[in-house]
This record gives C-alpha cells, structure tokens and sequence, in this order.
C-alpha cells in the first residue's frame, strides 16, 4: 500500500471512530416529550391504531417512521437505548451516504471535508440518536440526491426508479420533507427542459407515477388542515427574523443554542467569543453556498436552487404559521448544504485556505460535543423526566395519580403497572379541539369556532363553575373517586406554566371583555384550567406543599 493510500484509509478509519464515538456520547440520555410521543404512536396497533393516534390526537405527521419504530420495539423493546439505536443506525449510515454522493459531483478532498462535517456536526451528532424521524428523513433525502446525480449522468431507468422510491420515503416518513419533493421536481424539471429535453418525457412519467403514490399523502395532510383549522388554540407562533438566523446559527456556528427544539427568541450578545465561534464559521459556509451557485455547470447550479428553494419554502411556510420554522424540522437540509458549501469553498479559495479553516473547524466543535454532551442529558431529563424522579421520591404508587398538564398524553416514565396513574388529560391537546367531549359541553361544542370561542371562555371565566360540566365530571370520576383516603396526587406543571397559577378574580380583573380574551385565549384558559383543577381537588384533598424542582413546580395534595 502506497503513502497516499494509506493517509486515505488512515483519515477514513478515524473518521469512522469519531462519527460513532460522538454518538455514543449522546445514547444513553432520557426522552424528552417528542420522543415520548413518538413511542405512544408506536406501541399502538399497526396499522390501525398507529393511524387512529395519528388521525385524533397528533394531527401532524404522516405513519412511516411510525410503523418502523413499532416492529422495533416488538424485537428489541422499548428502553431509551433500544429505541435510540434504530434512529442511530440511519444517523451512522448518512455519514458514508455523504461520502458517496459528493464523490460523484465534486473530488474526494471536498467528500472527505463534507463526509467530517456531517460527522461532527452537533445537530447530526445529536438527532442522530433522537427517537424521532429526523435521522431517517435524512437518509432518505440522501439517498435521493444520490439517485438524482446519478440519473444525470447515467440517464438509465433503473437510477430513476430508485430516485421515485426515495422521494417517495420523505413525505411518508416526514410531513414538510414534501417541501424538498416541490423543490427537486420544479428546479430539476426546468433544468431538463432549458437543456436536455431529450429526457423530460422520461423523468415527466417518473414525476406522474410518484404524484399518483403521493395521493394518500395529499389526502392525509388535507384532513390535517382542515382539523387544525378547527382548533380553538394554534400553536403556531409567528416567524420572527430571529428564527432564521437560529437555523443558520446551530446549522453552521461552532456551537449551539442551549434549547436546539424550538426556535430562539431573543437576539444573541454580540462577543468577541460569539463572533469566532458562530458569525466567523456561518459566514464561511454561507459564503461556500453562494459562490458555489456561480459553478459555470447547470447541473450543479441546479441542486443549489433545489436546496436554497426547499429552504426557502420552509420560511414561507413558516410566515404563512403553516409551520415552525426551527432546526430539526429542516435538517435534512444540512448534509447537502454541507457538500455544496465546501464545493463552493474549494473552487473560491485556496485549498490551504479553505482547507485549514474546516480543520480547524472540525476539531473545535469535536471538542465543543464532548462538553455539550455532560450537559444534554440533564437537559432532556428536566424537559420531561423530572416528574417521575420527584414521584419517585415522594414513594408514590399506583394508588396516586399525576396530573402534567403538558404531557399526559405521553406517558413513557409512568409505564410501569407499580407506576402512580397519570391523568388522561393534556390539557395543550385537549383543548385545542373544540368537539372534545372530555372539555366541552354541547352547547360549548357548537359555538368553539372563530370569534365565537372568547364569549364561550370569557362567560366561563366570569361564572362561579367550573369550565363546564363535561369537564367537572370527568375530573371527579377520574380524580376524586378512584384516589384512595391517605394517598396523593401529584400535580407537575412544566416551566412557565406555572405563572398561570392565579386567583380567579385576578384572571377576571386581566380580562376587560371578549376582545381581551381572544387576544390571549390560550392563557386565559389555561389559567382558568388550572383554578378549576385547584378548586376540585379541594373537595376531598389537602394542599400540604407547592415548590420548584428542576424547571417544574410541584402542588402535591393528600385526600382526607
């Protein structure tokens, strides 16, 4: 074997060490709420009660991932590294996919660069190993762009099938992934027609037979659209200029933000440490896209507008409140940014310019994931796990019952028979639904639309009952008469919850009319949620304590 073999294999053998090695570090952690929810789908019966839990209570994403996480579990169970490892085993093979697909369109220093940045990065490092879709819809998205490059240069039917196949996958396994379908066929068909016409009537057959497949995927997010235009509270927040350059920050900068699962709100503090490490490298990258756009060839001016205009369609989208336009739901975007930037950057700079500014690159944010990771696990467990641990504590047991506010509807640590029962309520899905049946009263049921909604919540507010009578009973039922005498309940609320904890008559004095309650519906029911929940348990329990423990707050009571 000759010196530069050698060199060769030497880098691709550490490579390897390093993309496994970074990925360990985040295995073994708890779940957060997404994960949580995403083993509720699966433990669900395939395929009917996967999609019934889809259908009624999600609303938001489409079953692939779904029914693979489902088979998992019935071989492997349903531990957090059990899980984890069927999401690891797509993040790990992304990282030769990188390899193999920039191989063909640039030269083996840039696939090598672009394959060490996807193995580093923190966001692939970490949703690598998330127990989500994210790590399989980048594989997929992988694999098409690898079709694509070669039905371009082979021109053969059999590349083409395998291009309709994995465009197939994305949608079905990731609702907004369509954004990368529209994307591809616009940008890739007007490519065809300007300049090899001699193909369109081929790849126009392949578009028609992968829009018929698509057709239960229309027909699903179209049932999506219409139930969530129904809903009395939108989760959807408005995109704020902030929100695209937090993307672009965690894509590129040498860290992260603390919370990479929604968008950051506030703009960042300009240091010379902030500069360096995240303005410095993002303009690097940016830079290495922009430039590469001026590549004298069409093809691959091409796949830049197909991945420009998919991000693109994400903040559209997102200003439409279609959407929220944060890291995760994008990421599959980062691995073809990655290969075109470094591209971009190799035909613009020297190589030992670009060269040594990705080395050293690489070797920061190496460093930057082994200490991001001591912290991550004690992140996640406080997002979600802390209430367990408190009800550990307090030698709660199936006699008890939690109450979380923010996710009942998943809950993973008190799967245990000997595990305190959960109330079946999440108050932030619940509601949202204004046929609930759990919530609503009929009458309440016919007038929980639009601007009908706020006299609903506003007259609600104003009387001495409780929300309604749907709601009094099943509280009562499902409460008060299946807790024994001696024994608790437990009520966790996450974060700024909390701050919702009011006396109705200072939520009354918040409240001018029905104009102020449309304003701020969502608070305004929440708060009164939680002072109807309060004066129910106090018929037959006994606040003894309310304090704070990692990032919850905690009212446990005691029935008489």
């Amino acid at each position: 074997m000759d010196k530069k073999k050698f060199i060769n294999l030497l880098c691709f053998i550490i490579l390897a060490v390093v993309t496994v090695w970074l990925r360990y570090l985040y295995l073994n952690t708890d779940l957060w709420y997404d994960e949580a929810c995403s083993w509720f789908t699966a433990k669900q019966s395939f395929p009917f009660g996967i999609e019934d839990n889809l259908s009624s209570l999600d609303l938001q994403h489409t079953p692939l991932y779904f029914y693979m996480l489902h088979f998992w579990m019935k071989m492997f169970g349903d531990s957090e590294i059990a899980m984890r490892i069927l999401s690891l085993i797509f993040g790990l093979a992304s990282v030769p996919m990188v390899y193999l697909t920039a191989k063909k369109i640039a030269n083996k220093q840039v696939a090598l660069f672009a394959t060490a940045l996807t193995a580093v990065s923190p966001l692939m490092t970490i949703f690598s190993v998330e127990i989500r879709m994210y790590p399989v819809v980048i594989f997929w998205v992988l694999l098409s762009l690898n079709y694509l490059i070669d039905f371009e240069q082979k021109k053969d039917n059999k590349s083409l099938v395998k291009l309709v196949i994995a465009n197939l996958l994305i949608p079905y396994t990731l609702v907004g992934g369509i954004l990368y379908n529209v994307s591809l066929a616009a940008c890739y068909l007007i490519y065809l027609l300007l300049n090899k016409s001699s193909v369109i009537k081929k790849y126009l057959v392949a578009l028609s037979v992968e829009l018929l497949c698509l057709i239960p995927y229309f027909i699903k997010i179209a049932y999506y659209a219409k139930m969530r235009d129904l809903f009395v509270v939108s989760h959807e927040g408005h995109l704020k200029f902030f929100h695209v350059v937090d993307v672009i920050r965690n894509f590129f900068g040498v860290n992260i933000a603390t919370n990479i699962y929604w968008p950051e709100e506030m703009p960042y503090d300009l240091t010379i440490l902030f500069a360096i490490s995240v303005i410095v490298p993002c303009v690097y990258f940016v830079y290495g896209l922009v430039q590469g756009c001026k590549n004298s060839d069409k093809f691959l001016r091409t796949l830049y507008c197909i991945f420009f205009i998919s991000f693109g369609l994400s903040v559209l989208f997102s200003l439409l409140e279609v959407n929220v336009f944060t890291s995760r739901y994008i990421l599959y975007l980062l691995p073809p940014f990655f290969i075109l930037s470094v591209l971009g950057l190799s035909k613009m700079l020297t190589a030992k310019h670009w060269q040594s500014f990705l080395t050293v690159y690489l070797i920061i944010v190496t460093i930057f994931n082994v200490y991001f990771s001591k912290n991550f696990d004690n992140l996640k467990t406080r997002a979600f796990k802390s209430v367990k641990i408190e009800a550990d504590k307090l030698e709660l047991d199936a006699n008890d019952i939690v109450i979380m506010p923010f996710g009942s509807d998943a809950p993973y640590y008190f799967r245990s028979l000997s595990s305190p029962r959960v109330f079946e309520f999440d108050f932030h899905k619940e509601i949202r639904n204004p046929n609930n049946e759990k919530y609503y009263d009929e009458k309440q049921q016919q007038n929980m639309f639009g601007s009908r909604a706020a006299r609903v919540v506003y007259t609600a507010v104003m009387s001495d009952r409780v929300f309604s009578d749907a709601y009094f009973e099943y509280f009562l039922k499902n409460i008060n008469y299946t807790v024994p005498s001696g024994r608790y309940v437990l009520m966790a609320l996450y974060s700024s919850d909390a701050s919702l904890l009011i006396d109705i008559q200072d939520l009354r004095k918040s409240i001018k009319d029905e104009h102020s309650v449309q304003k701020q519906i969502s608070n305004v029911m929440f708060a009164k949620y939680l002072y109807d929940t309060r004066a129910m348990l106090m018929f037959d329990f006994d606040l003894l304590k309310t304090y704070t423990y990692n990032n919850y707050t905690f009212l446990l009571f005691r029935k008489r």
